[in-house]
């Protein structure tokens, strides 16, 4: 455990009692643990997963595979053009083929409403309804906006 652990010390960039604090832990309980004193408790080692969510649980535990998990998530592409779904040839409500209809595919812009006196923020409110053709009303529930310094905004619909 103490090579691991070291390790990660070394591949994260940080001296053993910096990865104490980041942690949450006391810095002689790391001591204690790469003097091999001491062995690592489940609560270590889950503020040590937590802390750090890209470590492979697996190799810390039990050595073995590699240190890092691989992740090979196919994340949607937010700016690519919507598929759409196969439609078939008539409509069930009124019978007349595709042709004959006259679809809506027009997107509305949510309608940016300027800010209240007194807000919190700067941040204009958005229009909490937006219309998508082919699909009942939707509603906006929240809006969280995530700012680089690690903090963040919420705001509800009125």
């Amino acid at each position: 455990m103490k090579d691991r652990l070291l390790k990660i010390i070394t591949s994260e960039g940080l001296t053993p009692s910096q990865l104490a604090d980041e942690i949450g832990v006391q810095r002689s309980g790391i001591s204690h643990i790469l003097s091999e004193r001491n062995y690592p408790s489940f609560d270590f080692l889950q503020k040590l997963l937590t802390r750090f969510p890209k470590l492979n649980a697996e190799w810390l535990i039990l050595e073995r595979g590699s240190m890092y998990k691989s992740i090979s998530v196919e994340l949607p592409d937010l700016f690519a053009p919507e598929r759409k779904t196969p439609v078939s040839p008539t409509l069930p409500e009124n019978g007349k083929p595709l042709s004959e209809v006259k679809l809506e595919t027009q997107n509305p812009k949510p309608e940016i409403l300027p800010s209240e006196e007194g807000s919190q923020a700067d941040t204009p409110k958005i229009q909490p309804e937006i219309l998508h053709p082919a699909e009942t009303k939707k509603t906006i529930d929240k809006i969280i906006i995530l700012y680089t310094d690690k903090t963040f905004s919420s705001y509800l619909p009125e």
